[in-house]
């Protein structure tokens, strides 16, 4: 068990890493182009993360309302990103599912993000790289745990 120190610590690590990833997600968002809006890209990770989903999950999830979700997803239904379909559970309600073209689109709005965050990493030592990458594989991990249970 943690002693309070550790609390301590702990709350401000989180803190820190909270505070730290809003900053990189707002660089990171910075610099989404006109061909790959941010809300589009927004909502095909949701999609790529969670599965297939009902529109009214898919709104709780993203934070915003169900007329929002409807918009925002039928345009990416009507380009072929985003699949509809009748839930089965529910008549009234609508789930839906990332296609193999919103993946694609996605990994490219992913790739041009990344390539444009490149510069700002350019001068990172083989070792802070190693560091990072490290990092970044035990946060994934404790998140994919988290996010189970």
């Amino acid at each position: 068990m943690f002693s309070m120190d550790d609390d301590t610590r702990l709350q401000s690590l989180l803190v820190d890493l909270v505070t730290n990833s809003h900053r990189f997600t707002r660089l990171a968002s910075s610099f989404g182009s006109e061909d790959h809006p941010r809300p589009w890209t927004r909502a095909l990770a949701l999609l790529d993360d969670h599965g297939e989903l009902r529109i009214s999950e898919f709104a709780r999830i993203d934070r915003c309302s169900q007329p929002s979700a409807t918009a925002l997803l039928q345009k990416l239904a009507d380009r072929g990103y985003v699949a509809r379909r009748p839930d089965p559970d529910d008549a009234r309600a609508v789930r839906v599912s990332i296609t193999d073209p919103g993946r694609d689109w996605l990994t490219v709005a992913r790739n041009e993000i990344a390539g444009a965050l490149a510069p700002h990493f350019a001068d990172l030592e083989p070792e802070q790289l190693e560091r990072l990458t490290q990092g970044l594989s035990e946060l994934r991990s404790i998140v994919k745990s988290s996010a189970r249970a």
